[in-house]
C-alpha cells in the first residue's frame, strides 16, 4: 500500500481567499510516469502510479490540463478542462486505462472541528471492478457497493491502525485487496481502491490524509508551493493562521 501525506491547513484562516489548491494523483494502471501541464505550463513532472503531486496554488479558473507520457510534449493521453472554483482544496486522480483516461476532482470540504476526532472517506478507483465494499478484517464494513468513480462522504472512525479490506459487492466472499491504514486524530482520510481486477497492476488499497481545520491560540505560518518546478525564490504564499 502506498501511503501519501500533504499538510493543508493548521486551523482556521485569519482572512478569507479565494485562492484554491490542486493536486494530483496518478490513479491510471498501465499508464507510464507522466507530466502534466496546466494552461500550456509544465507544473508536474515524472508522477508515478499510486503517488501525488504536491499542492499548486490556483485562482478560480477553467483550468486547462494536459496529461504526457514523461519527457514529452505532444500527442498527450488527457487533454480536458477542469472548473476551478473559488476556496476549493481539490485532489485530481487521472484514472481509466488506455485509451480511456479521464479526470476525477475530489473535493476537499471539511468543516472546522474542536476535538481529535479522525475522518474516513472511500473512493473506487479501479476501472474495471464492480461496485465494492470496504470492511475492517474481521470487523464492521465501512462503505458498501461504492461504484467506479463514485466517492463517499466523510464518516467519523476512531483513530488507531486498521486492516482494511475490499471486496466486490455482489459476490461478499470475493477478496480483492487489503492494506494497513494507521488513523491518527484529527485527519481526514481518503481510502481509495487503484488497480485492475484482472491483469496487472492488481488491485490495492492505497489512501492519502490532510489535516482537519481546527481551532487554536497558537500562531503557525503554512507556506504552499506554487510552482514545483520553479528553483530558486520559488513564489510562495503564506497563510497565518489562529
Amino acid at each position: 500500500m502506498h501511503t501519501l501525506y500533504k499538510n493543508i491547513y493548521e486551523g482556521v484562516i485569519l482572512m478569507p481567499t479565494i485562492n484554491s489548491f490542486i493536486r494530483f494523483l496518478h490513479a491510471s494502471p498501465g499508464t507510464p510516469i507522466v507530466d502534466i501541464y496546466t494552461d500550456g505550463n509544465l507544473v508536474i513532472k515524472d508522477l508515478a502510479y499510486n503517488d501525488t503531486s504536491e499542492y499548486l496554488v490556483t485562482g478560480p479558473e477553467n483550468m486547462h490540463i494536459q496529461v504526457y507520457p514523461s519527457g514529452t510534449d505532444t500527442d498527450p493521453l488527457l487533454d480536458t478542462e477542469l472548473t476551478i472554483p473559488p476556496s476549493e482544496t481539490i485532489t485530481a486522480a487521472i484514472i481509466g486505462a488506455a485509451p480511456d483516461i479521464s479526470l476525477l476532482p475530489l473535493y476537499y470540504t471539511v468543516a472546522v472541528r474542536d476535538n481529535d476526532d479522525a475522518l474516513l472517506r472511500f473512493t473506487n478507483l479501479s476501472p474495471r471492478a464492480s461496485a465494492v465494499n470496504l470492511t475492517i478484517e474481521d470487523g464492521a464494513t465501512l462503505f458498501s457497493d461504492v461504484a467506479y468513480t463514485q466517492v463517499t462522504d466523510f464518516q467519523v472512525i476512531a483513530p488507531e491502525t486498521y486492516s482494511l479490506q475490499i471486496f466486490r459487492a455482489d459476490e461478499e466472499e470475493r477478496y480483492l485487496a487489503s492494506g494497513l491504514v494507521e488513523v491518527v486524530p484529527r485527519y481526514a482520510y481518503t481510502v481509495y481502491a487503484i488497480g485492475l481486477t484482472e491483469g496487472e497492476p492488481p488491485v490495492e488499497i492505497g489512501y492519502f490524509n490532510d489535516i482537519i481545520p481546527y481551532y487554536t491560540d497558537e500562531v503557525r505560518e503554512t507556506v504552499f508551493s506554487k510552482d514545483t518546478l520553479q528553483t530558486g525564490n520559488a513564489p510562495r504564499i503564506n497563510l497565518l493562521y489562529k
